[in-house]
């Protein structure tokens, strides 16, 4: 138990007084509070969160609760979970294969063979399929559908993971706005302001007219850049982004008053366009024309990502070149080219050859310009690793950590993870979940499993929730110069993050300029109201 006579005898019998009056006067409760004891709030917290963190209960309550600013590495398909998937299904008259438990529309039919490929999913029980939902070997099929107990298969983390996406992917398109709903309904009950997505979105179409028009070997690229099909793709997306966010406050009830809204609504979300790295190279030069052209025509795409497994026979063999596709096209989009987060060294000794490892996040940050990495795994096989943490420092190149998927991935956790050493170096992280619904995670998750395997102290842990935005695609300046002290921009340095506040003319008119910032300001507020909660 927290020891409250520590924190304050007078707080403690006045504490019903404060809690009734905490968000009405925020500023002149803080004075009092710190009158009491002489301590700052920060210190009040931090001497709590270390008592927190030793109880795995009340360390996942504690942060579950706690303003996380957002998830910037978060595969849309593969943050729906298992069971969504199936009741899409069902509801859809999809069919299951009976061994691989892949997900298929009908008809359910067999092979040339006689063998079943195919049974329909939440037909009537019979005698030999009975569960809730009317489905054979349920568990099962959420088993293949995401990582779930694949300890006690033989089948390694890394292939159980990539395998699961083929097993659901015919039920994405058409559905990606019920996808938004629960991921943005799971991250508002985890108190979490703002999430980027990674979508596909037109990927396949172009890469297939790519191979049509100009087969998969090499040409001069450059002529494809101002082709109409890629524009005429770029519309159809804005269309489809329309449709799916559209479903998605239809199924919030976001038009509502606010005491019938479900949770969600005010989750907000921004996409990264995802290029699939395992085509050809004239195809994936196209579907990076076209990340950069939908950065350019839709605010709702903030940036692009290179994606499918790094180990991949051709992302290996091409990645120095993809990275000079992203050079050279950005130049023709310098409006967008702040916008790119790169998969970068996630891999390991013994997936790959010693030649592949050590030199991915270097090209990432050096070739391709990325602001932000994921994954970043082996960058301990760099031949300088001081200089390339140095220059990661001090240019602000973030790494979004996944510590999940990186374990069930590559085998990688605790001190092998090079966590602390980005740490070490002042490198900006953010802890994100890549793809938590085929991990069975959430970003609490994560939070507690990095206080736990890093001993992290509470001033880490705010600063981490901080540097989600300060660090995403969002428009506008960052509010901070240092997300850890908490120092901010000189406009706003005057300034106190409460309701009540009545912003300097400087700070307001900063904040009106940056939507970046407006959201940093208003986590802030999060922040503060919930350490004063917190501290009573």
């Amino acid at each position: 138990m927290i020891d409250t006579e520590r924190i304050g005898l007078k707080v403690r019998v006045l504490s019903r007084i404060v809690r009734l009056s905490i968000l009405a006067t925020p500023v002149i409760v803080v004075s009092f509070l710190n009158a009491c004891n002489g301590k700052t709030i920060t210190d009040d917290i931090s001497a709590i969160f270390e008592e927190v963190k030793s109880n795995p209960v009340r360390l996942r309550n504690f942060l579950q609760k706690y303003p996380k600013g957002g998830d910037l590495h978060n595969h849309l398909s593969g943050a729906f979970y298992a069971e969504s998937f199936i009741e899409l299904a069902i509801s859809q008259g999809m069919c299951v294969h009976p061994v691989s438990k892949t997900l298929s529309a009908p008809p359910c039919k067999k092979n040339e063979n006689g063998t079943e490929i195919g049974v329909l999913i939440g037909e009537p029980p019979s005698a030999n399929k009975v569960n809730e939902y009317g489905i054979p070997n349920l568990t099962e099929i959420i088993d293949q559908l995401s990582v779930r107990d694949y300890g006690l298969k033989e089948i390694s983390g890394h292939d159980q993971f990539f395998s699961t996406f083929g097993r659901f992917s015919s039920l994405v398109p058409g559905n990606r706005g019920d996808i938004v709903a629960e991921v943005t309904t799971r991250a508002s009950r985890q108190n979490i302001l703002y999430l980027e997505l990674m979508q596909s979105l037109g990927m396949f179409e172009v890469a297939n007219w790519a191979a049509t028009e100009y087969g998969t070997t090499s040409h001069e690229f450059t002529e494809i850049l101002d082709h109409n099909f890629i524009d005429d793709q770029v519309s159809q997306v804005t269309s489809t982004l329309d449709q799916i966010e559209s479903r998605r406050r239809e199924i919030q009830k976001c038009k509502e008053v606010k005491s019938n809204r479900f949770d969600g609504c005010d989750v907000e979300v921004r996409y990264l366009a995802q290029v699939i790295r395992t085509f050809s190279p004239v195809q994936v030069y196209a579907q990076t024309v076209l990340a950069f052209k939908l950065i350019d025509a839709d605010s709702r795409v903030v940036g692009l990502n290179f994606v499918a497994p790094e180990d991949d026979p051709i992302a290996l063999r091409d990645y120095r070149l993809h990275m000079s596709f992203i050079s050279d096209i950005s130049k023709q989009f310098k409006n967008s080219s702040n916008g790119i987060a790169l998969h970068a060294g996630e891999l390991t000794l013994g997936l790959v050859p010693p030649k592949h490892l050590g030199w991915h996040v270097r090209a990432a940050i050096m070739i391709a310009g990325a602001k932000r990495i994921g994954h970043g795994i082996d960058i301990a096989y760099e031949d300088d690793l001081n200089e390339l943490l140095e220059h990661m420092a001090k240019h602000s190149i973030a790494v979004e950590i996944n510590l999940t998927s990186n374990d069930v991935i590559l085998g990688i956790s605790g001190a092998e993870h090079p966590f602390k050493t980005y740490m070490e170096y002042g490198v900006p992280l953010t802890i994100s979940t890549d793809d938590e619904g085929v991990s069975r995670i959430d970003l609490t998750n994560e939070y507690s499993r990095a206080v736990t395997e890093y001993d992290l102290d509470y001033k880490t842990i705010r600063s981490l929730s901080r540097n989600a935005i300060q660090y995403s695609f969002l428009q506008g300046a960052p509010l901070f110069k240092d997300t850890l002290t908490g120092e901010v921009i000189d406009e706003c340095s005057e300034d106190k993050n409460t309701d009540e506040e009545i912003l300097t003319d400087r700070c307001e008119h900063f904040l009106s300029t940056s939507s970046k910032a407006r959201m940093q300001w208003q986590l802030e507020q999060k922040i503060s109201l919930f350490e004063q909660a917190v501290r009573i």
